[in-house]
C-alpha cells in the first residue's frame, strides 16, 4: 500500500481513505474504512470515462447488476455512488495476492491446489451468472487468493468499460490469452465465455504459461481461433476439464456446474490444504491504520489487482523453417554471383580465346550470361526480403522461380552454354533453392504467415463505403 499524495481526497462518500492499493483499467483503487474501522476497496474512475455519458448509464446499469451477486468465493459490492464526479464503487476487501502474482513468483500450482482453484472459481462464477451478470474479463490478475479461498473481482464492470470512448475508438475490451473466439468475432456474449477464460486460466494455473501463447495480440487471436490449445505438461485429470472448456464452439463447452462436479468426482476439494502463508504471502488481517503490505509481495484487493505493467506487443517471431530459408536464399544469391564470377573469368581474353578454341563460349553468350547472373542474384535478395516482411504469396512465387530456375540451369548445361566449373555453381545454386523452397512449405511457416496477415489487417485502416456511417475503427465490443 502506498501513502495518500496531496491530490488524492481524505474521504469519498462517508468512508475514509487510508492509502492507494493501485490502478486498474477503470481508475485509482484506495484501501477505504467505513465510520466503524471496517475495510474496503473503493475505486474511483477515471476522469476520462466519468466524462463519457454512455459510460455512466452503463456503469449504473452494471452497479445495479452487480449488487445482485451474492457468493463466498465473490468480492461483493458493498457502496457505489455512480453519480458522483466521479462515480466509485466500493468492494469488500480480500487480504491476499492475485492468481497472477503468484504464478510470477512460486511458478504453476500443485493439481490438487489448482483443482480447488478451479472449483473456487467455478463456484464464483455460478453466483455471477445466476444474477444474470457475466464477467466478461476473466484472468488471474482478476482472482485474488484470500486466506479463505479465491474470490473474483470486477464481476460486470468490462460491459461498463465497452461503452467507453476509449474502446469506440478502436481499443479492444479484454485480455487475448482469455478471451473467447465469439468475442473476438464480435458475436453475442453468453456466460459461455466465462467458462472458456476459466479453462485459459486453469492451463496458466498448472503449465504456467496461457494456452494459446502470447506474442502480437493479432497472432494470438489467430490461434484462439485456429489452433488448438496447448496443454503440454499438463496433469491428465485436470487436461480433461480444460480442454472441453476451451472448445471453440460454446455449445461445445460444459457448463459451469458440470465442471464443478467434475472436481468433485476427481478430487475431494473439501482436503485440499490452503495456500498457506509459506506458499502465498500475505498478511493476517488486522486493523486498517495498521496495515502493511506484505514483505515478500505487494498485498492486493478486491477490485484493486495490480494490473501486470503495460508492455508493447512483441514482433511475430519467425519459426526456425522462415530463418533457414532466408539463410539457404542468402546463400543462393552468393552462389550466383560465384557463377557470374566465373563467367567475368571467361571472358578475359587469354581465357576467352581458349575456350572459343574448345567452341564452348562466344562473347554474347558472356554478356548474357552475367546479365542474367546479376538478375537471378537480384531475384534471391528480393525473395529473402519478401520472406522477413511476410508476404504470404511467398511460397507460391518460390514455386514459380524454381521451375524456370530448373529450366534455366539444365537448358543451359544441356545446351554446352555452361561450362563445368559454371555448371557446378549452378546446380550448387539448384539445390539451395530446393531446400529453401522445402523449409517455406513446412506447415510452421503457413501460420507465421497467416499471424503476420492477420497482424497487418488489424493495423490497416477500414474506409467505410459511400452512403454508409463513418466507423470510428475496428471495434471489439462484445455484448
Amino acid at each position: 500500500m502506498q501513502p495518500l499524495s496531496g491530490d488524492d481526497p481524505a474521504q469519498i462518500g462517508q468512508y475514509r481513505l487510508r492509502g492507494r492499493l493501485g490502478a486498474g483499467g477503470m481508475g485509482q483503487v484506495y484501501l477505504a474504512a467505513t465510520p466503524a474501522g471496517r475495510p474496503l476497496a473503493l475505486k474511483v474512475v477515471r476522469p476520462e470515462l466519468s466524462h463519457d455519458q454512455e459510460f455512466r448509464a452503463r456503469f449504473q446499469q452494471e452497479i445495479q447488476a452487480a449488487r445482485r451477486v451474492r457468493g463466498l468465493y465473490t468480492a461483493e459490492l458493498v457502496d457505489a455512488d455512480p453519480d458522483a464526479d466521479p462515480p466509485w464503487l466500493a468492494t469488500a476487501y480480500v487480504q491476499g495476492l492475485s492468481l497472477q502474482q503468484v504464478l510470477d513468483s512460486r511458478g504453476p500450482l500443485p493439481e490438487a491446489v489448482a483443482f480447488r482453484l478451479i472449483a473456487g472459481v467455478a463456484e464464483a462464477l455460478q453466483a455471477i451468472h445466476a444474477a444474470n451478470v457475466v464477467h466478461r474479463d476473466l484472468k488471474p490478475s482478476n482472482v485474488l487468493l484470500g486466506p479463505d479461498g479465491p474470490r473474483v473481482i470486477d464481476f460486470g464492470i468490462a460491459r461498463a468499460l465497452e461503452t467507453s470512448a476509449l474502446t469506440r475508438t478502436g481499443e479492444a475490451m479484454g485480455t487475448p490469452q482469455f478471451m473467447a473466439p465469439e468475442q473476438l468475432q464480435n458475436l453475442p456474449v453468453t456466460p459461455m465465455i466465462d467458462v472458456f477464460a476459466l479453462g485459459s486460466l486453469a492451463a496458466n494455473a498448472v503449465v504456467g504459461r496461457a494456452p494459446f501463447g502470447g506474442g502480437h495480440p493479432a497472432a494470438v487471436y489467430y490461434r484462439v481461433l485456429h489452433e488448438p490449445p496447448d496443454l503440454t505438461g499438463c496433469p491428465p485429470r485436470i487436461r480433461a476439464l480444460i480442454e472441453p472448456c476451451l472448445a471453440k464452439k460454446p455449445d461445445d463447452r460444459p457448463q459451469v456446474a458440470q465442471i464443478l462436479q467434475f472436481c468433485l468426482e476427481h478430487t475431494d476439494v473439501t482436503d485440499v490444504p490452503e495456500l498457506t502463508p509459506a506458499e502465498v504471502p500475505y498478511q493476517p488481517t488486522g486493523s486498517v491504520a495498521n496495515h502493511q503490505a506484505a514483505p515478500q509481495a505487494p498485498t492486493v484487493t478486491a477490485g484493486a489487482a495490480p494490473q501486470p505493467p503495460a508492455v508493447t506487443p512483441s514482433r511475430v517471431v519467425p519459426p526456425q523453417p522462415i530463418i533457414n530459408a532466408v539463410r539457404l536464399i542468402y546463400l543462393g544469391s552468393l552462389l550466383t554471383v560465384g557463377r557470374v564470377a566465373i563467367t567475368g573469368i571467361g571472358a578475359l581474353p587469354p581465357v576467352r580465346t581458349a575456350l572459343q578454341r574448345q567452341g564452348t563460349v562466344d562473347g554474347a553468350t558472356v554478356v548474357v550470361t552475367v546479365i542474367s547472373g546479376l538478375i537471378a542474384a537480384a531475384i534471391w535478395l528480393w525473395m529473402a526480403r519478401q520472406i522477413k516482411r511476410g508476404w504470404d504469396k511467398t511460397r507460391i512465387a518460390a514455386i514459380v522461380l524454381f521451375f524456370f530456375n530448373t529450366i534455366g540451369v539444365f537448358s543451359s548445361n544441356a545446351g554446352g552454354i555452361s561450362n563445368h566449373v559454371a555448371f557446378i555453381f549452378d546446380l550448387a545454386e539448384w539445390g539451395v533453392g530446393l531446400l529453401a523452397l522445402v523449409s517455406l512449405w513446412d506447415r510452421r511457416c503457413k501460420t507465421y504467415f497467416a499471424e503476420l496477415s492477420r497482424a497487418r489487417s488489424f493495423a490497416m485502416p477500414v474506409w467505410p463505403k459511400k452512403g454508409t456511417p463513418q466507423a470510428g475503427g475496428p471495434k471489439h465490443s462484445r455484448r
